[in-house]
This record gives structure tokens, C-alpha cells and sequence, in this order.
């Protein structure tokens, strides 16, 4: 069939299976032509608030357990009523497991963001720029495969698990209910075998002491992911999956690549899109609003065509905005 002289277009709200990562032109240069895509460090992401939620209701949940006037003057926090919990007056406890807490949920985790959404003016206007935005789409089954590929290939360099895909979750009222009673039992957790640890040290059991800080670590990791997917409600138009890959803490980070901010260095990984036989597997390209779209979906045929990447379909939207 003759190709048709009119520019394709997209429904802002159809959905056809695949993420889409939304990018500027320099982007996807970048990643069409080194096949890579970047992962970056959590606390250098356009949103300030990313991580906070989780890291705030940790530290709360830590603090409410002091029963000691003056640990809780050590801390700076005020005295807290009782709430039935399992309770310490260990300032080493408390502190090591704030310290942990701290470090795992805003320290050592990177992102790749992706929606779900492939046409959302939201992004459009968040990502294009004067140069004009695209939104790249994977099927999830190739990038499940990708990282668990990038894993694998950096046995010990990270503590996340196989499947770093993992779809974000959206703080309201229901989500906040689950994280405190999460919260909850993890600290609770924590506090019961460092104090079983310290307890058996001074009375010389032959298991040894096990530091709290180890503990706390051993405790609290999993909410280095939990911090990464926790968003704020605002942003749940979004429908957003992220890669969460959480850095190990004695990894000598010889991959780690840094890149020009808007006021500081900002660090990241690049993940290969490309691994043994396993080509580049791009599904669409959509193109945000511009002021000639036919132009700009003939540029990036071309673009994949010099690239040899295949299959892949261009469309452009048809959000009546002007960048």
C-alpha cells in the first residue's frame, strides 16, 4: 500500500501496551545513536520532592519509638505520647537506624523514567523545549529483559533485584495507610534484633555482636525502591514505571558518569540498549507538538534508517500545543 501524504496521529489516551520515555532532540540523538539510555541519580531529578515521602516517614516512625527525654533532647524532636510500639532508649539504635534509613532512601538510588502515556501534554510540556519533545516507546517485555540483562552484567554493584521495572505508586490517603503500617513493622523489626544483638553481646554469647548499623542496613534497603516509586498524588496522570537500581554501598562506582546541570554535576549510569544478539527493539516514536510535523517524522525515518533500527512506527500528535 501507497504511503499516505498526510502525517499519522495518535489518541492522547490510547493504549497500546507499551512505556514510553519522553525526551528532547539531544536525547534522542543520544539514544538512537549510542543505543543507550541513562539512569540518574534520584536527588538530581527535576521533582524536589522525589524520595522525601518515604524518607520523612521513616524518620518519623524512628523518632516515635524514643522513650527517653533525653534522647529525644539529643535528637531535636519533642516528646512524642505513647502509641503502643515497641519502644528504645538505644541512642545507638535510634541513630544508626536514622543513618540507614537516610542513606538508602536518597543516597544511592538511580532512575529511568517511563510512562505509560506515550502522547501526554503534561510531558510535552515538561520535556520539549524550543526544540520540540519525543516520546519513545518499549514494550515492557524488552525492557524487563534490558535490566535484568544490565544487572547481570555488574554482578555485586547494585542491591536491586532482577526485576527493576517496577510500576510507581501515587501518595493519597490509601497509599499513606499502607506505608505507615509498612513503616511500622519494619522499624519494629529492626529494633527488636539490634537490641537482641546488643543484649547477646553483653552477656557474651558466642554469636558476637552484630553492629546496628549493619542490621539497619540489612533492614531498611528495601526502601531504597520504595522511596524511588512513592510520587506525590499530583503527579499520577503520569502513570509512570520506573527502572530503580540502588547502588550498592562499597561499589567504587567505576561506571558512574556525570553530565552538566542546571547548577550542579549530575551523576548517572548508561544502561546499553543493545546486548549479546539482542538488537535495539524501539516499537514507535511519537513526535510532540512542532510547527511542521511532517518534516519532523521524515527527519526521524531518516535518523532510523542511518541507525539500521527497524519496525519501528513515527507519528506525530495532534495536541494543539505550541511550544
Amino acid at each position: 500500500m501507497e504511503e499516505q501524504e498526510h502525517q499519522p496521529t495518535v489518541d492522547q489516551e490510547k493504549s497500546e501496551g507499551l512505556l514510553y520515555h519522553y525526551t528532547d532532540q539531544k536525547g534522542l540523538l543520544g539514544i538512537l545513536e549510542s543505543k543507550s539510555i541513562w539512569a540518574t541519580h534520584l536527588r538530581y531529578l527535576n521533582d524536589l520532592s522525589e524520595g522525601e515521602i518515604v524518607s520523612r516517614a521513616v524518620w518519623q516512625e524512628i523518632n516515635s519509638r524514643v522513650n527517653s527525654d533525653d534522647l529525644m533532647q539529643f535528637i531535636g524532636i519533642p516528646p512524642i505520647e505513647g502509641m503502643g510500639k515497641i519502644e528504645c532508649n538505644d541512642e545507638e539504635i535510634i541513630s544508626q537506624g536514622h543513618g540507614m534509613s537516610t542513606w538508602v532512601t536518597t543516597q544511592s538510588v538511580f532512575v529511568t523514567s517511563f510512562s505509560e502515556k506515550g502522547n501526554l501534554l503534561s510531558q510535552w510540556r515538561a520535556y520539549s523545549g524550543a526544540s520540540g519533545g519525543y516520546s519513545i516507546g518499549f514494550s515492557q517485555s524488552y525492557l524487563r529483559a534490558l535490566g535484568k540483562h544490565f544487572l547481570q552484567d555488574r554482578p555485586g554493584r547494585f542491591y536491586s533485584d532482577s526485576n527493576v521495572l517496577i510500576r510507581c505508586r501515587y501518595f493519597d490517603d490509601a497509599e499513606g495507610k499502607c506505608l505507615a503500617e509498612d513503616l511500622e513493622d519494619l522499624v519494629t523489626s529492626y529494633i527488636n534484633e539490634a537490641t537482641t544483638a546488643k543484649q547477646s553481646q553483653s552477656i557474651g554469647s558466642i554469636k558476637g555482636f552484630n553492629n546496628p548499623g549493619a542490621i539497619a542496613l540489612k533492614h531498611f534497603l528495601q526502601l531504597g525502591i520504595r522511596s524511588a516509586i512513592t510520587k506525590d498524588y499530583a503527579f499520577h496522570e503520569e502513570s509512570e514505571f520506573r527502572f530503580v537500581f540502588v547502588l550498592n554501598r562499597d561499589n567504587t562506582q567505576t561506571d558512574l558518569e556525570f553530565r552538566t546541570g542546571r547548577s550542579s554535576l549530575t551523576p548517572y549510569f548508561k544502561i546499553p540498549l543493545v546486548w549479546d544478539s539482542q538488537p535495539i527493539e524501539v516499537k514507535k516514536i511519537i513526535i510532540g507538538p512542532c510547527p511542521y510535523p511532517n518534516e519532523a517524522i521524515e527527519s526521524v525515518k531518516m535518523l532510523l534508517k542511518k541507525e539500521n533500527i527497524g519496525g519501528v512506527e513515527v507519528a506525530s500528535s495532534k495536541i494543539p500545543y505550541r511550544n
